[in-house]
């Protein structure tokens, strides 16, 4: 059965998917209706929620801003698919992969939940804490498509833990980008080196924070690092690049391929 467009002013008929993401600025959006009004050719999908109400399932920025603007709203009933992860995980405008954690922290997720909370504590990027906490290096971009799928699991939190402890001591040495995500992941991979002394390195840090400079990229980090470790030693220096890049080349050996320290 196809679906029958229908067009309304009663804003009040709608009401929000309990697992939405939340409502974001898009201008772009914004401008576009104010030019052309709500377009027909888009209309809101809802699914009726049983107490004379319609809920939306798609389609809940442009009901925001036809409100805002005082534009009638198209819509359709069909509940064939009210999946609300599939459906605004396939739409043009795509979620990012924090509207997928913090809808699914809202559906229960309590993985997401945690992975939020470790995020929003320590101020580094969504994608390396989902990371580090599933057990992997903080560039390995693998655990993003578990929460978008619904997957995502917490696996390592002392390993994670021991991460954001040195960006975390860096931020309160005045290294503003320790939470950024190249100084990050240069960190997570050199805390798999057992040999590479923390205590060292966070002395080196607290004494000498001006050693460490802002780079783009972790593999200058991995020079930095490396540096300051090694600050005043005339002989014996420790390869702390090198060996950082060496188990990082074993560990995606063992994963057959699949690189969790990328």
């Amino acid at each position: 059965m196809n679906a029958k467009l229908e067009c309304t002013t009663n804003y009040d008929l709608f009401e929000m998917h309990e697992f939405n993401r939340p409502l974001h600025d898009d201008p772009v959006l914004l401008e576009s209706m104010k030019t052309h009004g709500f377009m027909p050719s888009s209309p809101i999908q809802c699914v009726r929620n049983g107490k004379g109400k319609l809920r939306v399932i798609r389609g809940h920025h442009r009901l925001h801003y036809a409100k805002r603007l005082k534009l009638p709203v198209y819509y359709v009933v069909d509940e064939t698919n009210n999946d609300i992860f599939d459906l605004e995980g396939s739409t043009t405008q795509r979620w990012t992969v924090k509207d997928f954690a913090i809808a699914r922290s809202k559906a229960g997720n309590i993985d997401c939940s945690k992975v939020l909370e470790f995020q929003k504590k320590h101020g580094i990027n969504l994608g390396a804490a989902a990371s580090l906490v599933g057990g992997e290096s903080a560039g390995s971009g693998n655990k993003t498509k578990q929460i978008k799928a619904g997957t995502f699991k917490i696996t390592d939190m002392k390993y994670a833990n021991a991460v954001v402890d040195v960006t975390d001591f860096c931020r309160e040495c005045g290294i503003a980008f320790a939470t950024s995500s190249a100084f990050v992941k240069a960190v997570s991979k050199v805390l798999r080196i057992p040999e590479f002394n923390v205590n060292l390195f966070l002395h080196r840090i607290k004494t000498n924070p001006a050693l460490i400079r802002k780079c783009s990229q972790s593999e200058a980090y991995l020079d930095e690092i490396e540096a300051i470790y090694n600050y005043g030693a005339k002989k014996n220096r420790f390869p702390v690049k090198y060996r950082a890049i060496e188990i990082s080349r074993k560990r995606q050996e063992t994963f057959g391929g699949k690189n969790p320290d990328k």
